[in-house]
């Protein structure tokens, strides 16, 4: 596709007037500046509609929104298919046609020019009410979300038409779609890569500045507007916040973020975009050596903030022979009515204090004992048994001659692997000393 800017336009009109001041100057352009806005006007027009007109706008309102996404279908008479699903219009799939045109305006401008009530809302100067919100939820300004309707064409460029919001004034991308892109599955892929890449399980990410190793912890993820601050230093002394849109292929922020380092005399963190890299990480375009990924594995086996769990069909080698002599000896002894479900790791107060568990998940009981579980390495965590249980466990360990030795065949180091950096729901725990005994655990 052609190179073009409205700015050109612009240009032209300086340089119009520039040259009616002194009749020794030749004209720049062989056309009016009229002539040649119209020209981008026309060719504008052309751009968004060859193809089959199929758009994805990846659209921000104001920094306390998330991006939004949208399929925009321009045809050539002058009706323009808007499809979304937001929070805004009832977290569900809809279309609705409209008008566009692109006209001139100091430049070409994009305008949507009859009312579509799944877009132009964000443009009403209104009150904004979170639906299922409480009155204190209400932003009763006025200005609404600060949303455009009308854009400056600033510039396209292979299938990527850079726009710009004309009153509020930020920055938009439309993506060219091939022509047969089902609005609809579109929407859900763009969900389901979401849902993918954060969840609730893992609220807190890890940004690592590989220029410098410092890191930086994100957390938000989930809504799209995250607060991220160096690890060293408490959310609460120093933080940033911004917004960003999910794509096919990433993140995009609203802005350029800046985050101050621990020490601000430094340049601070900049980057605006990611995309997601072979592991699940999300890798900054701008910067690749800037890398989003949750905790490392050790990290999150070991700490108490999160709880895991395996069955016996998750286990191999030795670990899964004790687990299912355990299972069989309470199937024994107590005659099928205290079945063994699973192993749960979490973590509990004794006397005041927050201690690791290795819980006995039963039927209707459980049996609880406790351990340490320590961060060796990135990858590896150690289990360490502390000899003593919660009031069933001890009860249970007389009856089950079986408990102890599946304890202790658990105790050791491991180390750790998963699918994803990002989101590791499930991750394999195969022992140092031998790879051949190992469970999956995955998180609860």
């Amino acid at each position: 596709m052609k190179k073009f800017l409205y700015i050109a336009a612009i240009m032209a009109t300086v340089a119009t007037a520039t040259t009616s001041c002194n009749n020794e100057v030749e004209d720049l352009f062989d056309k009016s500046a009229a002539e040649r806005t119209q020209e981008a006007v026309d060719e504008y027009s052309s751009v968004l509609t060859a193809n089959g007109g199929k758009w994805v706008l990846e659209y921000f309102t104001n920094p306390d929104e998330p991006g939004y996404i949208y399929i925009f279908t321009f045809d050539n008479n002058g009706s323009v298919k808007i499809s979304g699903k937001n929070l805004w219009i009832g977290n569900a799939f809809k279309s609705e046609t409209s008008a566009w045109e692109v006209i001139s305006d100091n430049g070409p401008v994009l305008t949507l020019n009859t009312y579509n009530t799944i877009f132009h809302l964000f443009a009403n100067p209104e009150n904004v009410v979170v639906p299922g919100a409480s009155s204190d939820d209400i932003d009763e300004t006025g200005y609404g979300h600060y949303g455009d309707y009308e854009f400056m064409l600033m510039e396209a460029n292979d299938g990527v038409v850079r726009l710009k919001g004309k009153k509020w004034g930020v920055t938009h991308y439309l993506r060219q779609l091939d022509a047969n892109t089902d609005d609809e599955a579109y929407l859900q892929k763009i969900d389901e890569v979401k849902a993918s890449l954060f969840s609730s399980k893992f609220p807190e990410l890890v940004i690592t500045d590989g220029n410098t190793g410092e890191r930086f912890l994100m957390t938000g993820a989930t809504s799209s507007i995250v607060t991220i601050h160096p690890e060293n230093i408490l959310a609460l002394d120093q933080h940033t916040t911004a917004n960003f849109i999910t794509t096919e292929t990433g993140i995009r922020f609203m802005h350029e973020v800046e985050v101050e380092r621990e020490d601000k005399t430094l340049d601070p963190l900049t980057f605006q975009t990611f995309t997601i890299a072979e592991n699940g990480s999300l890798v900054c375009v701008e910067d690749p050596n800037i890398v989003i990924t949750a905790h490392n594995y050790g990290f999150l086996l070991a700490s108490q903030d999160y709880s895991w769990s395996f069955t016996g069909e998750n286990c191999t080698g030795a670990i899964a022979d004790a687990y299912q002599t355990l299972a069989d000896d309470f199937k024994t002894v107590f005659k099928n009515k205290r079945n063994l479900k699973s192993i749960e790791f979490s973590s509990t107060l004794v006397s005041g204090e927050r201690i690791g568990t290795i819980k006995l998940v039963l039927q209707s009981a459980n049996a609880t004992y406790y351990c340490k579980r320590e961060q060796k390495s990135d990858n590896s965590f150690e289990i360490s048994l502390l000899g003593t249980g919660d009031k069933n466990g001890e009860t249970f360990k007389t009856q089950v001659a079986s408990i102890e030795p599946f304890l202790n065949v658990l105790a050791g180091t491991y180390n750790l692997t998963s699918e994803d950096v990002l989101a590791p729901k499930v991750i394999k725990a195969a022992r140092a000393d031998n790879e051949s005994s190992s469970f999956t655990v995955t998180v609860k």
